[in-house]
């Protein structure tokens, strides 16, 4: 045993650890200090001071120590970009909820010293400071939605003392759910086992739900959400969060049992019934066709493989899977990956019809196709995107264009057009977050609607604090997912809605040891990068991209290397 340890298990006695020597640690170095076996926290040195924090992420227990810092104390977690300032321990970015525990920090006679409780470091994390309402506080928040954007907000809100009333309405009969947990796990057992923050959550900071409910219009001039029971809400700050719901093929047989969209808990668990009963009916594996080879088939496909619920034919229209996000070259690695799990490919097709089993007209037998054979199925998911879900805002349009005038812009997709503070053009008063918002993104100013969880909790917290604190804050996140294949993980920083090239460094031939990291350029500007078993990079390129200093794409063909820049905020 070490004197540090030593010491440190003697200090339990008054809560007082020995972290450092005073000149230990260097500017942005970073330690863990273990009290004992099970406990430890996170000591930094930013600016000749010492900080002391909880050291795992808060979103799934990440080892912080392996996050990216930067000079201002923001650090970003390896594994799903959440994000945290060492200096105060907050949240600053999604999609974590919850902060990180602090501690006091003392230096004595060279040393440095952290005050801990045995409740901080058990619990590393910690709810942020939430307002109540306060009953003589008129001001009213309307939120439609009651997804990740819609959840953020009401929380951010709260974290920034609005004491006003706020009011959210669901078209779900649940609470907000990890979402992207529906096509990542199969057969999810019940909203509950993947909620956001439990009942007791919301009501304790005074959110008021509407489950199971839609709105039916929006009155711009009378300020006013009008209900599917016919309930209207005035509200003085209105945001529209409604979210992405699933496309579906206009195709004949499209209403034929067994074929499905996924988007909900309810439709998760339909799918694995369907499964389960067809196999249960014949006596062997279910065929299962996903039609859609984008993020929400392939990890369809990777959980039910998985689980060996069914035999998965993936049938799409491009020669490789994620070809329009990750370009060909790793989406046939990440295909051959699927494949070597027993995962089937039916590419370059082209769905005409879906035809009933010889024996049941009513259920879905197989899957026709343009010039090929046919696909025989027992069970059918169509994966072919999403689209905004804003018809309620077009039948407002129509109703309001005739009498006020006062209209909702939406863009050509029918996603919302927002500026920078994600508030509705046009509009003093009405945000749109999340899949429906159309933004101008900050990086090459196009004009961008984007489906990732972070970035829909994280345009959820701007919006609540613009209206909180009746200021403009602009939206400055780098967008930031992640994708699961067979318990892997391919992460992705940036947006880039075209690219002239990718610059793929690492293997992405053997599918048993796959380790790549892929570029994204467009003009020599690097847009995005992803990663596979590459850890940190994504992080560590994501804040060289807030801050400005990631390096161009022929730079890096050169041989530069972005985990050599530091993160030094101008």
């Amino acid at each position: 045993m070490s004197e540090n340890d030593s010491a440190n298990k003697r200090a339990r006695v008054n809560n007082r650890v020995l972290a450092a020597r005073e000149d230990e640690l260097k500017d942005m170095e970073r330690k863990e200090v273990k009290v004992d076996d099970e406990t430890s926290f996170m000591l930094t040195r930013l600016g000749g001071k010492y900080y002391a924090t909880s050291g795992k992420c808060t979103h799934y227990g990440a080892p912080l120590m392996k996050g990216t810092l930067a000079s201002d104390g923001r650090i970003m977690c390896a594994w799903h970009g959440a994000c945290f300032n060492v200096k105060s321990a907050d949240i600053e970015d999604a999609p974590a909820l919850d902060s990180l525990q602090r501690f006091d920090v003392s230096v004595e006679n060279g040393n440095v010293y952290v005050t801990v409780s045995e409740e901080q470091l058990k619990n590393f994390r910690r709810h942020p400071h939430c307002a109540k309402h306060d009953p003589k506080n008129k001001e009213t928040v309307v939120i439609i939605g009651g997804g990740a954007s819609a959840a953020a907000a009401a929380q951010k809100l709260r974290e920034e003392n609005f004491r006003g009333r706020i009011k959210i309405v669901s078209r779900e009969d649940y609470y907000p759910v990890d979402r992207i947990k529906i096509t990542k796990q199969y057969a999810i057992e019940s909203a509950d086992s993947i909620s956001l923050r439990p009942k007791e959550f919301w009501d304790d900071i005074n959110i008021e739900f509407l489950l199971g409910t839609d709105a039916t219009s929006v009155d711009l001039e009378e300020h006013s959400v009008t209900l599917q029971d016919g309930q209207q809400w005035k509200y003085d700050h209105l945001i529209l969060a409604t979210g992405g719901w699933p496309k579906k093929l206009g195709i004949p047989g499209a209403d034929l049992q067994n074929v499905f969209t996924i988007r909900t808990v309810e439709t998760n668990q339909k799918v694995a019934q369907a499964i389960k009963e067809v196999s249960e009916k014949v006596g062997r594996k279910p065929r299962l066709g996903i039609i859609g080879s984008s993020f929400i088939g392939m990890e369809l496909a990777s959980a039910v493989t998985q689980q060996d619920a069914a035999q998965v034919t993936v049938i799409s229209t491009t020669k490789y899977p994620f070809t329009a996000v990750l370009g060909e070259h790793i989406g046939e690695a990440l295909m051959k990956l699927h494949e070597s799990k027993g995962v089937r490919f039916v590419n370059e097709a082209n769905v005409q019809e879906l035809n009933p089993k010889k024996e049941d007209e009513h259920a879905v037998g197989f899957v026709n196709l343009e010039g090929k054979d046919p696909v025989p199925v027992d069970v059918v998911v169509m994966a072919v995107g999403v689209q905004p879900q804003t018809d309620y805002l077009q039948k407002s349009n129509e109703k309001n264009s005739s009498s006020s005038g006062k209209t909702v812009p939406l863009a050509d997709d029918k996603g919302v057009l927002v500026d920078r503070c994600f508030k509705v053009v046009g509009t003093d008063n009405v945000y749109a977050t999340g899949d429906i918002a159309t933004f101008p993104y900050q990086h090459t100013g196009e004009q961008l609607r984007i489906e990732h969880w972070g970035y829909a909790e994280n345009t959820g917290r701007t919006v609540a604090l613009n209206i909180a604190k009746k200021q403009e804050h602009k939206f400055t996140h780098v967008p930031y997912f992640w994708t699961v294949h067979f318990g892997t993980t391919l992460r992705y920083s940036g947006f880039a809605k075209q690219f002239d090239r990718v610059i793929v460094q690492g293997n992405t031939t053997d599918v048993e040891n796959y380790s790549f990291v892929g570029y994204y350029v467009k003009n020599d500007e690097v847009l995005a990068i992803c990663s596979y078993m590459k850890d940190p990079i994504v992080s560590h390129c994501a804040e060289l991209l807030r801050i400005g200093k990631m390096p161009k794409g022929s730079e890096i063909d050169k041989g530069v290397n972005p985990l050599d820049i530091p993160h030094i905020v101008d």
